[in-house]
Parts: structure tokens; sequence; C-alpha cells
């Protein structure tokens, strides 16, 4: 997962190297990102369909070939046109990425105790944060932007290396059965949820600019504050897992995670003011948006089960790649007819609390067993 979702990340990381070097607006930077997003959003639903079709294991190996293959793109691209054709190509593994994952799970591992699995496995997104807030910004200082990217290709490729050694799943995946209307209208209200969490929780790839143009800080503290939002995350994303598994409900989690993500933005837009809530604000953010699809990706797979997890996942994450993808090219629009973020904090605190209204009438098709079984564990 770290994989799948780190080339946009490192993009904000290096945002001010990349913007001098390709002599580009925000604006421009924010498309970077957009392109990659929606690529995956686009690749979602077939990604689905296509993993429960191949199998987690082949998926997997997959996700790691075009996460790498995005990152050299990228390092090696001398104009702005083929940045957006490599960062579209890593989208592809976004759009995979989820589905894989939430296949593999959702086969080995019994119902009653995905919780904890999910949250490790939703982690790595954040894992790739905490890890990318702090080498990259060194690695472009002292190497330079596009070496920097392209040692992160190499150490993603060879997550594909040992992804292939992964043992067989003990039966063929065969062609999954079609979704039912039920199941199919409460993926989609997911989805819009996921999309608006996304579209909030995506000023995340500004932060380091934020923290640089508005704040006045360093790069190393840009990257200090992703970090910081990012190990946050790690440990929210296990905590929320494991909360939701046990109380056998999603939707009061759901509400608990966009709730305090607008506050978060709201502590963020403060911080221009008061600079210590920065650190607050990023604790937070990492602690709600940051997280939510921990608990997003156990409700897909209890709710779908193991035959349709890869399907559903691709649904929802229509909606939430979607939602993170467009925000970017929106966010460096207003920053760079106002020259200033405040609009950007407004807009995420909106789709925050729309995420809350979107909830009232989610109504999931199932819950999480009341307790697990036995036996099944593989």
């Amino acid at each position: 997962m770290a994989a799948a979702t780190l080339l946009p990340i490192a993009f904000g990381i290096v945002a001010a190297f990349m913007i001098d070097d390709l002599g580009i607006s925000r604006e421009r930077f924010g498309l970077a990102v957009t392109v990659n997003l929606l690529a995956g959003a686009a690749f979602s639903l077939f990604a689905g369909r296509f993993t429960d079709k191949m199998g987690g294991r082949t998926s997997l190996v997959l996700v790691f070939l075009l996460a790498s293959a995005g990152f050299v793109g990228s390092a090696v691209s001398p104009w702005f046109l083929l940045l957006l054709v490599a960062s579209a190509l890593g989208g592809l593994a976004q759009g995979l990425g989820n589905p894989a994952t939430n296949k593999l799970i959702a086969g080995a591992v019994p119902a009653g105790r995905r919780g904890v699995i999910t949250g490790v496995k939703q982690s790595g997104v954040q894992v790739g944060v905490f890890v990318g807030g702090l080498v990259l910004p060194w690695g472009a200082e002292g190497l330079g932007w596009r070496p920097t990217l392209a040692i992160a290709a190499a150490a993603i490729a060879a997550g594909a290396v040992f992804s292939a050694l992964l043992p067989r799943p003990a039966t063929a995946p065969g062609p999954p059965a079609p979704l039912t209307p039920a199941l199919t209208r409460s993926m989609r209200r997911l989805a819009l949820y996921g999309g608006l969490v996304g579209f909030g929780g995506a000023t995340g790839f500004f932060l380091p600019l934020y923290v640089e143009e508005t704040l006045g800080r360093s790069v190393q503290t840009g990257g200090r504050a992703v970090a910081v939002m990012g190990v946050t995350a790690v440990v929210a994303r296990i905590l929320w897992a494991r909360i939701a598994e046990r109380t056998h409900r999603f939707t009061p989690e759901l509400a608990a995670i966009a709730g305090v993500a607008a506050v978060a933005a709201l502590l963020l837009l403060a911080a221009e003011a008061t600079g210590a809530l920065l650190w607050v604000g990023a604790v937070l953010l990492g602690l709600s948006a940051q997280s939510w699809n921990s608990v997003g990706n156990l409700a897909t797979m209890y709710e779908a089960g193991p035959q349709l997890a890869g399907h559903a996942s691709g649904i929802v994450y229509v909606g939430f790649l979607g939602g993170l993808g467009i925000a970017p090219t929106i966010y460096g629009r207003t920053i760079d007819a106002t020259g200033g973020y405040g609009l950007m904090w407004g807009l995420a605190i909106g789709a925050f609390l729309l995420a809350l209204v979107v909830l009232a009438v989610w109504h999931p098709a199932k819950e999480a067993p009341t307790a697990a079984p036995a036996s099944g564990a593989r």
C-alpha cells in the first residue's frame, strides 16, 4: 500500500523543487497529482473485477510494477506533459492497490480477525508518508529530486519480486458473481463518503507548501509535518479498524472520523495566526481523514465477502480516488488566484461536513459478525 500510494505524496514533499525545475505553477503541480489519482479512480472499477478474476497474488505483483514505473517516468521526465503521463501510469497502481490487498485479506483471514490485519495493511500508506516525509526532503536537497525518485523506484520494484514468491492460493480464482442491487447501493454510498473525505484529505498534498509559503518554515519542517501526520495515521488506522470490528458497526466510526477531520482543517487554517496549531492539526488530520480507509475497507470486505471483495473495493475507490484526485487542481487554482491557503482549508471543512450528511442516509447491507469463526485462517 505504501508503494501504490507514494507517488503523489512524494510529489507534495518535493513540490518546491519540481515547481522550480519544471517552471510550473501551483495549479499545474496540483494537476500532476490530480492526474495520478483520477487515473486510479478510472482504473479502480476494472481493477476490482480483474482482481476477483486473477487473484490477489498476481494483482499485487502488478501493483509494484506499475508503481515503480510511475516513479521512473517521473524521475526522467524533462517536460511537464511527460510528467503527467508518468503520473497517470503510477495512478494505475493506486487503482489496483486496495482491490488487490482486500482480496488477499478477505480470502485468507476469517471474519472476526480482519480488523487488525486491515489496519496494518492500511497503515502501509502512512508508513510511506512518514518515511517519505523524513527521507525525501533530505534526498531532494542532497541528491536532487530526480535521483531521489529513481532510488524510490528501485526499492519499490523489489516488492514485485517478493510478491511473486508468495504461495499460490489453494483454489484458483474464477469469474466472480455479480453484485446484488442492495450491495451496489451500499458501496456507492460509501464511495460518496470516501470521495468527500478524500477531497478534504487532499489538503495533505499541499501541507509542505503551506508550511513553507504561509508559515515561513523550512522544507525540512514541511517534511516533518507530513511525517507527524503519517505516523499518527499508522497507529490510528490499526486502532480504528480494531474498534470497528469489535463493536460490529462502521457508521459511528466513520462519523467520528469526518467530524475530527473538520476540526483538524480548522486548526490548520488557524495555524497561520498561531504556529503551534500546525502540529495539533497535523496529528488530528492523521487521526481522521488520513485514516478512514481502514474502517471503509473493513466495511467493504464484510459486506461483499471474499468472492466480491475486489469488485466492491473498486466501486468504493472510484469515489475516494475521484474526490482525492479533483481536489489538488482546485486547491492549486485557488492558491494561485487568492495568494493564500484560506479558501483551500474552507473547502476541506465543507467536504468533511457533507460526508457526515452522507452517513445519515447510509445503511450497510451487513455489519461485522458478532463472533469470529473458530477456524478458516490461512
